[in-house]
């Protein structure tokens, strides 16, 4: 399997930061806000430390992009890119569906995507041309066709109102039969295992999509920016069945 190994240790980091973060649900001492507003905990910090210090040890030249350390080019031509604790602010108050995401990105290609989710017991993972897992089970995207019929999740125009993205979000959510919403790396998840056919999301991070990206691929899914845009790292993502994907698109193109 190519990049076996690679996907092994992610998967062993993401294992140990899902551990972690049990371990210190409801004990808490001391939550800071960041320059964004977000919050940040020691179980951020010290999940991070735990993932970095054993992908360093396995992959010394790989560069890291973290979301509380920053970047590290390293000297492989290939970066690691890490949330350790994606869905803070659910932590926090205790609602399960929070998770560490790591990612592996070689030139510009990702990968390797696994995403663990401690609290649902769930683990999500993929490699490159070897398919999508939810444990140790393949997932697939869904089959819709019609976006009037699917299910979909889709926020941040809260934190982006009054721009056109905004205003396109609601306009395509109002479009579509049901929407969810908060669900933070479990979203995608579903989209993986052809629960949910498509996610829009106005705010998106690299070490917010990068795994997802890499997993929804693998399930036989898309993912780009609401430009169309292969990147993780234009600030907005679309994760979906495929099938969808450009009608879900459309909607975004007059703000391009």
């Amino acid at each position: 399997m190519p990049y076996d190994q690679e996907l092994r240790i992610a998967k062993e980091a993401a294992e140990k930061a899902g551990e972690i973060q049990l371990s210190h649900l409801h004990k808490l001492l001391h939550i800071e806000n960041k320059s964004d507003s977000s919050p940040v905990t020691q179980v951020d910090k010290l999940c991070e430390e735990t993932i970095r210090d054993l992908l360093r040890k396995h992959f010394p030249a790989d560069g890291f992009l973290g979301e509380e350390t920053g970047f590290d080019p390293g000297t492989s031509g290939r970066k690691w890119i890490v949330d350790p604790l994606d869905g803070t602010r659910p932590y926090i108050h205790g609602i399960p569906t929070y998770s560490a995401l790591i990612a592996l990105e070689d030139g510009k290609d990702l990968v390797v995507g696994c995403m663990n989710l401690p609290a649902m017991r769930e683990t999500y993972w993929a490699g490159k041309g070897s398919g999508a897992f939810l444990n140790n089970s393949p997932v697939h995207v869904s089959k819709t066709t019609d976006l009037s019929a699917i299910m979909g999740s889709g926020f941040g125009h809260l934190e982006k109102n009054g721009t056109p993205e905004a205003a396109q979000l609601l306009r395509v959510m109002q479009a579509w039969d049901y929407s969810y919403g908060f669900m933070d790396a479990f979203t995608y998840g579903c989209i993986a295992a052809g629960k949910i056919d498509v996610s829009v999301n106005l705010l998106d991070k690299p070490w917010d999509c990068a795994a997802a990206a890499a997993i929804v691929r693998e399930a036989g899914g898309r993912f780009s920016d609401i430009a169309g845009r292969d990147s993780i790292y234009s600030g907005s993502c679309v994760l979906s069945n495929g099938v969808v994907h450009d009608a879900v698109l459309e909607y975004f193109s007059v703000c391009s």
